[in-house]
């Protein structure tokens, strides 16, 4: 009886936090969603790929000018055929796969560590406002965290557990992991590890490996079918991508320092990553609980020295860590993805490891908890006035649409930090009479500018607005803090 109790209290507890965290991420998910120029961008491709138009490369990437591939499109596209064109269809999408990541890193921590770290770790995860804003919008990276989690449970089933099948489950969700961002090469390092660990394990032992070298085979033949759409694309564009590739590992001046011993943000990143992921990019106390989590990163090796699921999560933080830290520009919180579940995971384990100890050590245990738990509430997105960017963006275009009179006309957009193809996707849903710039030149001009008053569509030069040539402004309003204009040509 009281074993069924037990079971019916963790179920109990697994399902409202499960329930909880799926509910931070849906309320008003239309207004809190993001969407910009790259959200607008993916739409436009799920739209034409829906129509029958076959896309066979992903989104370019902001550094180094390299193309992703398109597995995300594949996997989104389904949601926006089933909520209509809605953009809110892919991010619903990618608010299940949050969830569904959420649950994995329970089952994971649970089988690897016990309930305890499972049931901290599942709460951590889920109020993550970090976790939340980048799990409640459709964007490449944003279920980077699933593919990386299965790729390391791949490896522990595969190598520790002697399952030779799941090496092909590690060689999609690897494929995948790649395909949302290239930090998924980070995983490559814990991989090659663990296979170089296992091959001198059996080999000591005499033990056959010809089972183990055809799954591997057959991942490798996986991984290439995935991957190989990129392939297709350098061989037509003369390498584009290996070129980029290339340029970024060579020009180390402003990219990425491959001597360890001469980085100095080995602990920028780690507060970084305390600061996003666990206090909700507050930065009043990263520099503690940074402290905190690197001793106990030393410490916990010496009391799981013989747990291998923990020196698989160790390998996990360490290349990823260590990978981060020889970037050298500006690393941003969803580059954390595909470390997500291993850091809720230690700091889980870490706070119970305290708490089990003396009392001082108990006392450090329930500042962690408190901590992590307090600043993740306190910052919690939904407690921020929704961005509204979705309707904003119709509004406008259904505005412009208006003030068009059904004739042709040119639109352009001026931002600092976005660019139009938000509202491209809208006005090209709409069937407005929009014509490019580099398309035709019409008799009146749209421009909507997102920097408020400072903004100057007359001469602006971009691109556009330019190519319009002389104008003026003949009627302007305003949408939030937008502001629209409609411009002539001046004679």
């Amino acid at each position: 009886m009281g074993k069924i109790k037990k079971v019916l209290n963790e179920r109990t507890i697994l399902l409202f936090f499960l329930l909880l965290a799926l509910f931070l991420r849906l309320y008003r998910i239309d207004q809190y969603m993001t969407f910009l120029g790259d959200e607008g961008r993916d739409a436009r491709v799920l739209r034409d790929l829906l129509h029958g138009n076959l896309v066979f490369i992903g989104p370019q990437t902001s550094i180094g000018n390299m193309y992703l591939g398109p597995l995300y499109y594949y996997l989104t596209a389904p949601a926006l055929f089933l909520s209509r064109l809605n953009p809110v269809g892919p991010a619903v999408m990618v608010a299940f796969i949050s969830v569904f990541t959420i649950y994995l890193t329970y089952l994971i921590a649970k089988k690897w560590f016990g309930l305890k770290t499972a049931i901290l770790s599942l709460i951590l995860f889920s109020i993550s406002p970090v976790a939340i804003i980048y799990g409640h919008s459709s964007w490449n990276p944003n279920p980077m965290p699933l593919f990386s989690l299965v790729f390391i449970y791949s490896i522990y089933e595969a190598v520790i557990m002697r399952k030779y099948k799941f090496l092909i489950l590690g060689s999609i969700s690897l494929a995948f992991a790649l395909q949302m961002h290239y930090l998924g090469l980070l995983l490559i390092p814990v991989a090659i590890f663990w296979l170089v660990f296992f091959y001198l394990v059996i080999k000591k032992k005499h033990e056959s490996l010809f089972e183990f070298k055809i799954y591997i085979l057959k991942s490798l033949l996986v991984f290439s079918v995935l991957m190989s759409p990129l392939v297709l694309f350098d061989l037509k564009h003369n390498f584009t991508n290996l070129n980029a590739l290339s340029t970024f590992f060579s020009n180390r001046q402003t990219t990425i320092n491959l001597n360890p011993t001469n980085s100095d943000r080995f602990i920028p990143v780690v507060r970084q990553i305390t600061s996003d992921l666990l206090l909700g990019q507050d930065k009043y106390l990263s520099s503690i609980v940074s402290l905190i989590l690197i001793i106990m990163f030393l410490i916990l090796p010496f009391k799981k020295s013989d747990s291998l699921p923990f020196w698989l999560l160790f390998s996990w933080i360490f290349f990823g860590v260590l990978g981060l830290s020889l970037y050298k520009q500006h690393v941003y919180a969803h580059y954390f993805g595909f470390i997500y579940p291993a850091i809720f995971i230690f700091t889980s384990l870490s706070i119970i490891t305290l708490f089990e100890t003396k009392l001082p050590f108990r006392l450090l245990s329930v500042f962690l908890l408190f901590s992590t738990i307090y600043y993740s509430l306190k910052h919690s997105p939904l407690l921020s006035t929704p961005n509204n960017q979705l309707a904003r963006t119709e509004m406008a275009v259904d505005s412009i649409i208006a003030k068009s009179q059904e004739r042709p006309f040119n639109f352009g957009l001026i931002a600092k930090q976005n660019y139009d193809e938000s509202y491209r996707y809208f006005l090209e849903n709409k069937k407005a009479k929009m014509v490019r710039g580099e398309d035709g030149i019409t008799d009146q001009l749209f421009v909507i500018c997102e920097d408020g008053d400072k903004c100057q569509p007359e001469g602006n030069p971009a691109w556009q607005v330019a190519v319009f040539g002389p104008s003026k402004i003949v009627e302007e309003w305003q949408i939030d803090h937008l502001r629209l204009y409609r411009l002539i040509h001046q004679k």
